[in-house]
């Protein structure tokens, strides 16, 4: 489709070629835009008869006309020229619209995917399935987070949304292109767009006897994979990495996991670099202990004491000293350790414990990283 920005944007691309006053004209011979030196003053041009109007075309298909005001040698001279420069231009706006309009579908598919409470498998396999992938493959989710200028571009308010769309959708390919060059086996991944400025890899693990070893795999490899986007990006690329699970909500899980290993890495220790629960030491059973996703929750659902909680905040901010603690809130000593014990009551865990203190702080931590 041959549109008035496209129109202008061609034109815009011929004046260092070209000063020859020409148009661009729609298949009904309407002006769709000219060179600051084309006199004409009217909206159309009678192009049945007129031997300045050059088809332009599209797949065999007439998609409008470069009109040249000029002699008939000189149209002959310039138009084979700017006619292939014209038709390539519009194959590759309409490739890209197209590719686009594609990969926006398979962002919002994946997107509900990983954050819809309930979602359809039925449905979600033939979705899947129009768009050439079998989503029951076994994968576990890599979650990307890029910074710098990628994520100023992704996050500007000057670009228009198709200059957006088609930003991300070459980071996008980038990313697949990367993965696939990186890790050369099991390349049945499927990579999506979920805003802001991450991404996910839905990282092929191979057949199901490969599984453990393909995944182990990943882990031992992220950090070159990493390098390698850092370079690919010129930015710092933060990885939060996902286990494998079983099915269609396996997916869900893994995507939770690999958000809730970003995000807590990067309270503690920063952006740039690779995280999963593995990567938490002694820490990953507090993370991701029996308790689930909720374990935050559980151990503050009961709790809602503020002046208590500013208490413990302060006294974890003070290395769990007494003295320190007691002179910050201004506060007798013996006050602070009646506050403490009942911070222990309300808890079943007490601050002063060093093992106690551990779950209590990272649950804290934990709990403004998901709020």
């Amino acid at each position: 489709m041959l549109t008035s920005a496209y129109a202008t944007e061609f034109v815009s691309r011929t004046s260092g070629i070209t000063k020859t006053p020409l148009a661009i004209l729609g298949a009904d011979g309407s002006i769709l835009a000219k060179s600051k030196n084309f006199k004409f003053t009217s909206d159309s041009i009678d192009i049945k008869h007129s031997k300045k109007a050059v088809p332009l075309a599209l797949e065999g298909e007439k998609v409008g006309y470069l009109y040249l005001d000029a002699s008939p040698q000189i149209v002959s001279e310039e138009s084979g020229v700017l006619k292939s420069m014209l038709e390539l231009l519009i194959h590759q706006k309409t490739v890209l619209e197209n590719v686009t309009a594609e990969d926006r579908k398979i962002n919002k598919f994946i997107y509900d995917l990983l954050h819809l409470e309930e979602y359809d498998e039925n449905q979600a396999i033939a979705e899947a399935k129009v768009y050439g992938f079998d989503i029951k493959e076994p994968r576990s989710v890599l979650l990307v987070d890029l910074s710098g200028d990628i994520k100023k571009t992704l996050f500007s308010e000057s670009l228009s949304c198709n200059e957006k769309d088609s930003f991300w959708a070459r980071v996008k390919r980038s990313i697949a292109f990367s993965t696939a060059s990186f890790y050369t086996r099991n390349k049945k991944n499927i990579v999506a767009y979920i805003g802001g400025s991450r991404f996910v890899i839905l990282k092929d693990l191979g057949n199901d006897e490969d599984i453990k070893n393909n995944f182990k795999h990943i882990l031992q490899t992220l950090n070159s994979f990493q390098f390698l986007l850092k370079d690919e990006f010129r930015s710092e690329v933060t990885i939060g990495v996902g286990k494998y699970y079983p099915g269609i909500k396996g997916l869900k899980d893994s995507f939770q996991e690999a958000l809730i290993a970003m995000n807590f890495g990067e309270q503690v220790w920063g952006k740039d670099k690779v995280y999963s629960f593995d990567s938490f030491g002694v820490v990953a059973p507090l993370i991701n202990s029996g308790k689930g996703l909720d374990f935050p929750k559980n151990i503050f659902e009961n709790f809602s004491n503020e002046e208590l909680k500013k208490t413990l905040d302060i006294f974890f901010n003070n290395d769990m000293s007494l003295t320190k603690t007691a002179q910050k809130l201004k506060i007798h000593r013996n006050t602070l350790v009646y506050r403490l014990d009942k911070i222990a009551e309300s808890l079943h865990l007490d601050p002063r414990i060093f093992d106690d203190a551990v779950q209590i702080r990272l649950s804290m931590l934990f709990g403004e990283i998901l709020s």
